[in-house]
């Protein structure tokens, strides 16, 4: 076996990215790959051809995981015809995000890019996606499934309920690090090299751009339309197993160490809000005899208030500095998006004393320590998150 730019890397070393070479490389687009070997020679030449019309110098990096049908073969074959192209052959490890850094890491570009090698990233998007670099300071171009003239092609109902709920969640989990992201699941992006070498990553799973927004807390981010294609060949990877990584994913950066300031703050404000939220209560009700659905609904305006104030002020006081109409949308957003659960809350209050006899102190805190945490999170995810630049 003798290819050239055929790299093998055993087992699974720690791999950092490097600092920018000496290289005039302006784009390196990474490949991660397992089984693709169908498909891969088309997509290979298109997305070369795609980058050649941006006239610029660049290297596309094939990263496979030793796939029992050898598309690194055949990969590795094209590299005479690609001059551009290294194949890597990674022995001994599996794993998207991983080999997306072991990309990164063989790579000279001043730009990273990544997308998949199945066909369903359209390779001509590659060009839009490194041309929202020219227009202004960007540091994250992220192709999203989600803006107008975006979509996807022939997804079942269940896997785009899947798709969405999952973007959701990570939305709400992390509502300061992804929160204004259309599509944070994307797996088609390029980020600068710089964001990737000042940022301390710990990838697992397949959601990688996930990992670099929520540990870089960029804010410098462009999104651009594209369709989501049909593979091209084989069948989707996307397992049960996948979702449960993912969500696992998301509880290791909710309580990551480069985050726990901000977590602690949050979790004080949170405790702070419901003990305003419960001394509000026994204040108008138990101490001025007011009405139990009065007291109960301005007890947890005061907690909302209090929450959206302490966060703005000490939580993320670091962020950068919102305006007054800003503030005002996100204050209205909050509570758009709590009076569902506010009206759930006095209707369970209501029901508690009326229907199961239970004391009005106790029908309130009951329901108090059950909504108000979730609601608090819900809350979050529209007083957090990022500002768009």
């Amino acid at each position: 076996m003798d290819f050239e730019r055929l790299i093998e890397v055993k087992d699974l070393d720690a791999m950092e990215v490097p600092e920018k070479t000496t290289s005039d490389v302006e784009l390196s687009v990474v490949i991660p790959t397992f089984n693709e070997s169908f498909g891969i020679s088309n997509i290979l030449n298109s997305l070369h051809s795609s980058l050649k019309e941006l006239q610029i110098n660049f290297e596309i990096i094939l990263v496979d995981d030793d796939s029992p049908d050898e598309t690194w073969r055949i990969a590795a074959e094209l590299t005479e015809d690609l001059p551009e192209l290294t194949v890597i052959r990674r022995i001994g490890t599996k794993g998207l995000a991983t080999a997306v850094i072991c990309g990164w890491h063989h790579s000279n570009g001043r730009l990273l890019g990544v997308m998949d090698g199945d066909g369903q990233h359209p390779t001509e998007v590659i060009k839009d996606l490194f041309n929202a670099f020219n227009d202004n300071d960007q540091e994250v171009a992220i192709a999203s499934r989600y803006l107008p003239h975006g979509g996807i092609k022939k997804w079942s109902f269940s896997r785009r309920l899947l798709s969405r709920g999952a973007q959701t969640l990570g939305q709400l989990l992390l509502p300061g690090a992804i929160g204004t992201i259309n599509d944070p699941m994307s797996g088609y992006f390029i980020v600068k090299r710089s964001v990737i070498t000042e940022t301390e990553l710990d990838p697992v799973g397949y959601k990688i751009l996930l990992e670099i927004l929520a540990r870089s807390q960029t804010n410098k981010i462009q999104e651009v339309p594209y369709v989501f294609l049909e593979r091209s060949s084989g069948k989707s990877k996307v397992a049960v197993s996948h979702y449960i990584s993912y969500l696992r994913h998301l509880l290791r950066l909710r309580i990551q160490p480069l985050r726990s300031r901000a977590l602690v703050r949050y979790l004080f404000v949170t405790a702070g809000a419901l003990i305003l939220d419960a001394a509000i209560f026994v204040w108008l009700f138990d101490l001025n005899n007011w009405n139990l659905t009065r007291s109960a609904a301005l007890a947890g305006e005061g907690g909302i208030l209090f929450t959206i104030l302490l966060h703005d002020l000490w939580t993320f006081a670091g962020r950068p500095v919102r305006t007054l109409t800003d503030r005002i949308r996100r204050l209205a957003g909050v509570h758009l998006a709590l009076g569902a659960l506010m009206f759930l809350r006095l209707l369970a209050i209501n029901a508690f004393v009326n229907w199961f006899n239970l004391g009005p102190l106790l029908a309130f805190f009951l329901t108090l320590t059950v909504v108000m945490p979730g609601g608090h999170l819900l809350g979050s995810r529209f007083s957090w998150r990022n500002i768009r630049v």
